[in-house]
């Protein structure tokens, strides 16, 4: 067990954040995303973090204002959060290698040559993504999906994204790719002979003291979760979206997969990336072979789990040091460490409130990156984080 001590919040101020408050109110003004938070966590203060929001939790069918406390769908940030995470641990206690062969622990699994190393690291040579949603819906006409029960839902699902064939041989290409973490969560659960999400919280969340995080299980009736930043507004699934996991795929299998399903708060993201920089949960073998850059194929961008900054034209604007690591989300999620340095920043927003087209968080990420890059240079003093 390591030190869960409850990290203290600070005020992310305008007076030691100034370019950070301007470039999120310019962002509210230009409807990048109806809300955000904003968390930021040091090593030479380990015990604080620092938090800021502005705007909305939802617009629609009425207005609630945003707070630091909001709870947010985390969407592929889950993938490290809950997933990766669960993998490495469990590759610490010895009960899974990175290179097990996923036809080792299913033997009806065809592809031999697909380890757990290729999974994490988008490697196995899967597509990205694949619309498995409508072929659970039609799997089970005519009753409604949500009238299935989730453990019939998963096991379809498994079915399914079993059937899949590769379109490279594994490490030959890197494709980003849902599909590899629905195996991976699959393959997780065979190790554990647990839940993705209860496992997740056994192993990974208890432990580390996040007391707020959450999978939501997915059956009829639901009820919007008011606490929680709203996302899409979704005709066929009933209206606004809030408390109810954006993902088509992973709402199909009933709200929790190895891709995405994960809720929290900025103060989980923050005890999250403490208790990996500072708390011991993994042994620093383990936790640089978690967070040290694949070597196949030439040129990836990927570690087991993780991105790493790439550029000036990434989502971090040239903002992070190439050995950082990080992940993004499709709602308007994101979280970015400099283990060398020991800080943690995380962007949440809602941007697919009210719907997915809104697409302005693409430019906006870096220019948020930049703006709190020059902010903790300036009041934190930190030089050397980006590489300086």
């Amino acid at each position: 067990m390591i030190n869960s001590t409850q990290l203290q919040m600070q005020d992310l101020s305008k007076m030691s954040f100034p370019q950070t408050w301007e470039v999120l109110e310019e962002g509210i003004q230009k409807e990048v995303a109806p809300g955000f938070v904003v968390g930021v966590w040091w090593v030479q203060s380990p015990l604080d973090f620092w938090a800021g929001c502005l705007g909305q939790r939802r617009k629609i069918p009425s207005p609630l204002p945003i707070t630091v406390d909001t709870v947010f769908d985390f969407a592929s940030v889950t993938k490290v959060f809950a997933t990766a995470s669960l993998a490495a641990t469990l590759v610490e206690r010895g009960w899974l290698d990175w290179e097990t062969p996923l036809s080792s622990l299913f033997g009806d699994y065809p592809y031999s040559r697909i380890q757990i190393s290729h999974l994490l690291s988008h490697t196995a040579g899967l597509v990205a993504w694949h619309p498995f949603w409508e072929k659970l819906r039609e799997r089970f006409l005519p009753a409604l999906l949500e009238k299935i029960s989730v453990d019939q839902r998963q096991r379809a699902m498994q079915e399914l994204v079993f059937e899949v064939t590769p379109q490279f041989l594994p490490g030959k290409q890197m494709i980003y790719s849902d599909l590899s973490f629905l195996l991976l969560g699959f393959a997780l659960e065979k190790v554990t002979a647990m839940p993705l999400d209860q496992a997740v919280k056994k192993f990974v969340w208890e432990p580390m003291g996040i007391q707020e995080a959450f999978y939501r299980r997915l059956s009829s009736p639901r009820k919007p979760l008011d606490f929680v930043a709203a996302t899409e507004d979704c005709p066929w699934r009933g209206g606004v979206l809030q408390g109810e996991v954006h993902d088509d795929n992973c709402w199909s299998m009933g709200g929790y997969g190895g891709h995405a399903g994960a809720f929290g708060t900025v103060r989980d993201l923050m005890h999250f990336s403490r208790s990996l920089m500072v708390g011991r949960f993994l042994s620093p073998k383990v936790l640089k072979k978690f967070w040290t850059r694949v070597s196949n194929p030439l040129g990836c961008t990927r570690t087991l789990g993780w991105d790493m900054s790439s550029g000036e034209n990434s989502a971090m604007g040239g903002a992070f040091a190439p050995h950082s690591v990080g992940h993004l989300g499709f709602v308007g999620t994101s979280l970015w460490i400099d283990p060398e340095v020991g800080v943690a920043v995380s962007l949440l927003s809602n941007r697919v409130h009210p719907s997915r087209d809104n697409i302005k968080i693409k430019a906006f990420r870096p220019l948020f990156h930049r703006a709190i890059r020059v902010d903790l240079e300036n009041s934190f003093r930190i030089k050397s984080f980006y590489g300086h």
